[in-house]
């Protein structure tokens, strides 16, 4: 094997290295090293906790917010339409109480699942926005035309598109969540 410079330069120079040794003091501190102290400082760790208290009222409060306006605005559609006693309008608010629900829950379970991806966020809030102004033409027709049967089922149908386009992402982020999974477990 070959010897590079720096390497023959300490093998001929060794008894000009070992000219200073450690003293004993400096040995005894090295075996016994001296106990870690943790010192708990009570103030920051009942901080943390307040802040985590109040994270989590403020997250409830907009959470019940939040429930309420959906409930409001189911309870509004719901006033519009029970002055006309159509089978079909009935028909249509229990879709519409039905997939409301369903969507919101898909909704929740993407972003659950998306983390951080505000790309993907971002899609499905335009897609979203998208079959929402559909929706608003199709009601505008039915307050013009209430009878019209083809006009409620295409409201229905664009509840069930809504509701199809989350559940298709949701089951693309859980096969790539399990890919990630198979993939972490044949890396161990």
């Amino acid at each position: 094997m070959k010897q590079d410079k720096l390497e023959k330069f300490i093998l001929d120079n060794r008894k000009d290295f070992d000219v200073f040794e450690p003293g004993d003091e400096i040995w005894d501190r090295i075996k016994k090293p001296s106990p870690k102290v943790i010192r708990l400082n009570w103030k920051t760790i009942a901080l943390r906790v307040a802040a985590v208290v109040v994270i989590f009222i403020a997250s409830y409060f907009f959470h019940d917010i939040m429930q309420k306006d959906n409930n409001n605005t189911i309870a509004i559609n719901e006033q519009e339409y029970t002055d006309e006693s159509n089978e079909q309008v009935q028909v249509l608010m229990e879709a519409e109480v039905f997939y409301t629900s369903q969507i919101n829950f898909a909704k929740d379970e993407i972003f659950r699942l998306s983390g951080n991806d505000h790309n993907l966020i971002e899609e499905i809030n335009f897609d979203m926005v998208e079959l929402d102004d559909v929706f608003e033409e199709l009601k505008n027709d039915l307050k013009d035309n209430s009878d019209n049967e083809e006009v409620i089922e295409a409201m229905i149908q664009n509840y069930r598109i809504k509701l199809q386009v989350l559940e298709e992402i949701l089951l693309q982020l859980n096969k790539s969540k399990n890919q990630e999974k198979n993939e972490n477990n044949h890396e161990i």
